[in-house]
């Protein structure tokens, strides 16, 4: 038995098979299809793993057509860690059947480099300018490439960006700080969202904290949601040694994926004795935006915002995190905010990271009917603190053409921030 499928043993054999996972599994919604419920993964894996019945590699689409929302765990009386579970065996299935290229590019050089990673943010901007991209879809091209063709839709258009650095810039000191904070971008925001990045600094400062932007890797999510268990776990060593140089307070994102996957780092590392302590301490400092602004006291000096808000938790940080009301608590302190709670809020978007560029049509029926409950709340503003909710939301919005705009916290926050200066 490998090392991996020994981790997870115990774990597949606390499922008692009784299907209240059911209802708190989205693809099973969508579906219908037992074997698509956690319940139906876990017997797979099972059979496969400890019984050896079946062929790992016959169990393509139970492990990689997961959400890994941990929706089904809320739902569990065992907690059955299925989101776990499904990372460790895909990391079983890439160990047996070996890497691809595109892996290795992606996970050991962009993810590990912020200035190849922006580098390749800017080839994606030009075949924006250049027309490439409209091209592409107006030839057909896209289809070509199947899901991943199809989800590219998804992605919005590629802003001009300076990449981390810019955001370095935006930092630097202020008076009288009574905090002092390392802002961990993500790969999003610097690239792709320099807005957002520039709300999150202006945010921080409002609330007296000092910001560095130390150079920061990939949390690591990515690789291992694809089942790169290695390279998650070198992303992880090379942040919690950039962070043993700074002396800071709390270790801050707004990215809600990022933040959950950096406090995971003292189970990503617990069998290495010589990471395992460092890695807790790093952990132990890592605060979502929400979370710090809430801790802090939430500064309510406000311009007014006079629209129906409603929002969308994301998995990563209402499941695996618990975190739910300091989002709201944000919201309803804007003046003028109506709050309006969206129905099913804590189910998943289908966005899961780059989870449609594999199962698109899977993605679009759970975002359908998140839309549908978007449509009955009359709300003029969709808010999430996930750049991957933002992007999947933001796509339902124009597919469904609802009047509504998809933004994230942070932005909506600093909007508010700036009508009380301008005022």
């Amino acid at each position: 038995m490998s090392t991996v499928v020994e981790e997870i043993a115990e774990a597949l054999q606390k499922c008692n098979k009784c299907g209240l996972c059911l209802a708190g599994c989205p693809v099973y919604k969508a579906t219908g299809v037992e074997w698509t419920s956690a319940r139906g993964r876990i017997a797979l894996l099972r059979s496969a793993l400890l019984d050896h019945r079946l062929e790992l590699d016959a169990l393509d689409d139970p492990i990689f057509n997961c959400l890994t929302c941990n929706g089904c765990t809320e739902h569990c009386p065992p907690a059955v860690p299925t989101g776990e579970i499904i990372f460790k065996a895909r990391e079983e299935m890439l160990k047996r059947q070996g890497d691809s290229w595109l892996g290795r590019l992606v996970f050991h050089k962009l993810l590990a480099s912020p200035s190849q990673l922006h580098q390749a943010s800017k080839l994606l901007r030009l075949a924006e300018v250049t027309g490439l991209r409209p091209l592409a879809r107006k030839t057909g091209l896209t289809r070509l490439f199947g899901d991943a063709g199809k989800a590219e839709a998804i992605v919005p258009k590629i802003p001009p960006s300076q990449g981390l650095e810019a955001v370095k810039r935006l930092a630097g000191k202020i008076n009288n700080p009574k905090y002092k904070v390392a802002y961990f971008t993500g790969c999003h925001a610097p690239n792709l969202a320099p807005k957002v990045a520039a709300a999150t600094v202006r945010i921080l400062h409002r609330h007296q904290a000092e910001v560095t932007v130390p150079d920061f890797v990939c949390c690591g999510l990515p690789a291992a949601g694809y089942g790169d268990g290695p390279s998650a776990r070198s992303l992880a060593r090379r942040n919690i040694e950039i962070a043993a140089s700074l002396s800071v307070d709390a270790i801050v994102t707004a990215c809600a994926s990022c933040s959950s996957f950096l406090k995971d780092y003292a189970k990503l590392l617990e069998n290495d004795p010589e990471w395992s302590e460092r890695a807790r301490d790093f952990a132990a400092k890592v605060k979502d935006l929400s979370e710090i602004l809430t801790d802090i006291g939430l500064v309510t000096e406000m311009g007014t915002i006079k629209k129906k808000v409603t929002y969308h938790d994301p998995c990563h940080l209402a499941h695996h995190q618990k975190i739910k009301e300091p989002p709201r608590t944000i919201l309803r302190s804007i003046p003028g905010v109506e709050f309006i709670e969206l129905p099913e809020a804590d189910v998943c978007c289908g966005a899961a990271g780059s989870y449609a560029f594999k199962n698109y049509d899977i993605s679009m029926q759970v975002l359908k009917r998140k839309m549908g409950n978007v449509e009955k709340t009359g709300a003029d503003i969709l808010v999430s603190c996930c750049p991957a909710c933002v992007m999947q939301l933001a796509c339902g919005v124009r597919q469904e053409k609802l009047p509504v705009r998809v933004t994230e916290m942070v932005e909506l926050l600093d909007e508010a921030y700036r009508k009380a200066k301008e005022g």
